[in-house]
């Protein structure tokens, strides 16, 4: 649990345990008063004062039901606080299980050689050969040469470094990768991204350096493209990647 959620649950209780130690302590008033108004009830009756008497137990019985009343809302409140506090950990710890799962799955996928796959059969008829030409140089930039960790880097560009032009290179991504060029970019810079947040020498870098390494030049459209990409975000993906019981369950 994290520092914050447990100084919350913490403020929560000491705000709870003193509204209980209040309502504890006056109900132990009201029913000093009762006792008080109870023992001069019966004084004034052995007196023969029966008005002034009936008084006193009117008074003390009236005391009595509000103590009754407070002891059962007090009750009920604490009911449904165990109630809420139970919901309140049951979700949060389903919440963590579902994130851990993500996090392996995410580090699973950043130990696999490469995210390209390989190039189709010449005779496959997805690709001509000039086309199939480009895909090889394509696939050569991202699984070699890393070109998506520059964080100017564009359709365009990219395009006019394999002798094509935005339009066919499009189309050659959309029909290979099922996703367009923005998302394969984002794909890898977020799987460099997992490597580095589980890399030892790297683990302790701010998340600004981090995600300047992987290609982005602004943090939160790299906090944004992580959490889309992998569910979890780039701190919540590294504490659970560096934790000791990751790999457990």
């Amino acid at each position: 649990m994290k520092v914050k959620h447990i100084k919350t649950l913490l403020l929560v209780l000491l705000l709870l345990i003193c509204g209980l130690n209040n309502s504890i302590q006056a109900q132990g008033k009201g029913q000093i008063k009762a006792d008080d108004n109870e023992k001069k009830a019966m004084e004034y009756y052995y007196k023969g004062d029966y008005q002034t008497a009936c008084e006193h137990f009117i008074k003390a019985n009236k005391i009595n039901s509000n103590i009754k009343s407070s002891k059962l809302n007090l009750a009920i409140f604490l009911f449904f606080l165990v109630d809420a506090i139970g919901l309140f950990l049951f979700l949060y710890l389903e919440k963590q299980r579902a994130y851990k799962k993500l996090v392996r799955k995410n580090m699973e996928w950043a130990t696999r050689t490469t995210k390209m796959r390989t190039c189709p059969d010449k005779d496959s008829g997805e690709f001509d050969t000039k086309e199939q030409q480009i895909l090889t140089k394509l696939i050569n930039l991202f699984t070699n040469d890393k070109i998506y960790l520059n964080s100017e880097l564009n359709i365009n560009e990219i395009a006019k470094q394999l002798g094509t032009n935005r339009s066919v290179l499009s189309k050659i991504i959309n029909t290979y990768f099922n996703k367009n060029f923005p998302a394969l970019l984002n794909e890898y810079r977020v799987n460099e991204a997992v490597k580095l947040l589980m890399d030892n020498k790297t683990k302790n870098y701010k998340m600004e350096a981090i995600s300047e390494m992987c290609g982005y030049n602004n943090r939160q459209v790299f906090h944004s493209a992580f959490k889309r990409e992998t569910g979890v975000t780039p701190n919540d993906f590294r504490t659970m990647a560096n934790s000791k019981d990751i790999h457990e369950e």
